[in-house]
């Protein structure tokens, strides 16, 4: 009887618990027993360090494995695996245009965090399928040495003057900004100025973290897609840099957040799931000055704050992703050695 009772007692007991602290002390330990998560990503590899630091300092029984490599190549490494039978990946943080291709590959499975009730309805699914890590403007950046005040490009037809041929750097995997012309000028206006701009002989080369450094040493005057906040942290290191809004801006798809399928350490890819966007983890991507997409975390840059921004159809987009890509690739002459 005395057993019963004391049965009885501890069911009441736990009875009163909320049912997601029980949910979250098993995924604890079964995340303990995994041991570790599987992250493949386009971040650079100090801000990926930085949003490890804050997890491995939450959950420091926990591996974070982090993967780096571009957009269009992680893909074509997640897809390979795939067709391979080969799943290694835990998580995903790519661009939002290569996640929702992941995703209609059947690639990432939905996951509805807890956390993501704190992020903007901009930056997430209903689904469950993804949710913002963080976005980028891109801005027209210019090296101020080279490059007088009253030179600062107004309007993108501003590009095809003479003065900046050969002077200027575009990212090789420009596709969301060459998507976004299209859209903000009109799909013809848009292909004749690149056409156009193709002839003022840029450098064509891989990273935006690469052309920021070729725009501060002088060795390109002008990129048209510089990321406000690499600009900004460059500004506080004292480098000749300064960038300019061609209004409206459309910012990327945001970098966003998946569930890998099949992954190996699920629990444990949901525990960092929940970390890069909870409050705590949008807080280190604002000390990364980068855009967090949580309302509750401010933004970097207040400059930034006050451009006019316009509205993509990133749907239409992702349907006509590989048409964007060989037309990019035809007009700039990137081959598949150029990424």
């Amino acid at each position: 009887m005395r057993r019963i009772i004391f049965l009885w007692g501890w069911v009441l007991f736990l009875s009163q618990l909320p049912f997601p602290a029980w949910g979250q002390d098993a995924r604890l330990a079964k995340a303990r027993d995994e041991k570790k998560v599987v992250v493949y990503n386009t971040t650079t590899v100090p801000d990926m360090q930085k949003l490890i630091d804050g997890f491995h300092k939450k959950y420091p029984f926990l591996e974070v494995e982090s993967f780096r490599s571009s957009g269009e190549r992680l893909l074509q490494k997640i897809f390979t695996e795939a067709r391979a039978g080969r799943y290694f990946a835990d998580a995903y943080i790519i661009s939002g245009l290569q996640l929702w291709l992941l995703r209609d590959a059947g690639q990432v499975v939905p996951y509805l965090s807890p956390e993501r009730e704190g992020v903007l309805k901009p930056f997430k699914d209903e689904a469950g399928y993804w949710a913002g890590v963080y976005f980028n403007l891109e801005v027209i950046g210019v090296n101020t040495r080279l490059t007088q005040p009253r030179e600062m490009p107004k309007r993108w037809e501003d590009l095809l003057d003479p003065r900046w041929k050969g002077r200027m750097a575009l990212e090789n995997e420009e596709i969301p900004w060459f998507a976004s012309l299209q859209q903000i000028m009109g799909e013809e206006k848009a292909m004749d100025f690149s056409r156009r701009l193709a002839k003022q002989q840029l450098q064509m080369r891989s990273g935006h973290t690469l052309i920021s450094q070729l725009l501060a040493a002088g060795e390109v005057a002008l990129t048209p897609t510089l990321r406000v906040n690499i600009a900004e942290t460059l500004k506080m290191k004292g480098a000749p840099v300064e960038w300019a809004a061609i209004e409206p801006v459309a910012p990327n798809a945001p970098v966003s957040l998946g569930l890998a399928k099949n992954a190996p350490h699920p629990n444990s890819a949901r525990l960092f799931i929940d970390f890069i966007l909870s409050r705590e983890g949008q807080t280190v991507v604002r000390e990364l000055n980068r855009n967090p997409t949580r309302g509750d975390v401010e933004q970097p840059v207040p400059r930034a704050t006050k451009v006019k921004l316009f509205e993509m159809n990133w749907d239409g987009v992702v349907k006509n992703y590989a048409r964007y890509v060989k037309d990019f690739n035809d007009i700039f002459g990137v081959t598949g050695e150029g990424k």
